[in-house]
């Protein structure tokens, strides 16, 4: 009973000593929202596929994911993500891995955007997510992959390099084992700073990316 009350403890305060300590890690909170247009019209061929990433990734699980495994998800295992933080003489911050994710249920920048979304017949809302995490520096980050059974998936890493940097390739569809191809995507690499929101377009549909300091 002792030993649970004390995971219990690790799991529930150990975020706030972390991420409460400016000199040692900001945390960002990142709001996701995807969308489909209901009537496009384009001349464009979609020829291309896209490349996706298959090293140091991530993977965020939920009730609506495809993906169920846990391995790699900082999500899932938070107690035992950080048993390896502590020695006999107690906390080591050297051994706290980068980049940390905390899982987050709800919108507060992109709410009122969630809102006429679903109120406009030129749209239909997919999904929305948001989680809370850390960003590293280029040669420390790592993709975020999630896969929903509503038929859309991402990968999204942030960095930091002078400024701050994301590298998103969201997907209409799914990747399975025997044709790991799409070409209904955005694939994206910018410049980016905190308290902004970042929309970006298909003539399909549309992803809005909040990241915002907390």
């Amino acid at each position: 009973m002792n030993c649970y009350k004390f995971n219990f403890l690790i799991l529930f305060t150990l975020p706030c000593f972390l991420f409460g300590q400016d000199n040692i890690i900001s945390e960002f909170k990142i709001e996701f929202i995807i969308f489909k247009y209901t009537d496009f019209e384009t001349n464009e061929t979609f020829k291309s596929t896209l490349e996706i990433p298959y090293e140091d990734i991530i993977y965020l699980s939920d009730q609506n994911s495809l993906k169920k495994e846990f391995k790699y998800s900082n999500f899932s295992n938070m107690s035992n993500y950080y048993k390896n933080l502590f020695s006999n003489n107690g906390l080591i911050l050297s051994k706290l891995p980068e980049p940390i994710f905390r899982d987050s249920s709800d919108l507060n920048i992109l709410e009122k955007l969630k809102n006429k979304i679903n109120q406009n017949p030129e749209y239909q809302l997919i999904d929305t997510k948001s989680w809370i995490q850390t960003i590293p520096s280029l040669e420390s980050s790592k993709f975020l992959h999630y896969e929903d059974i509503k038929n859309y998936g991402f990968f999204l890493k942030l960095y930091k390099k002078r400024f701050m940097h994301i590298d998103l390739k969201s997907y209409l569809g799914t990747f399975d084992n025997s044709n790991n191809k799409t070409n209904i995507f955005i694939d994206v690499k910018k410049r980016i700073f905190d308290n902004e929101i970042h929309f970006f377009d298909h003539p399909h549909f549309g992803v809005i990316v909040s990241i915002s300091g907390i």
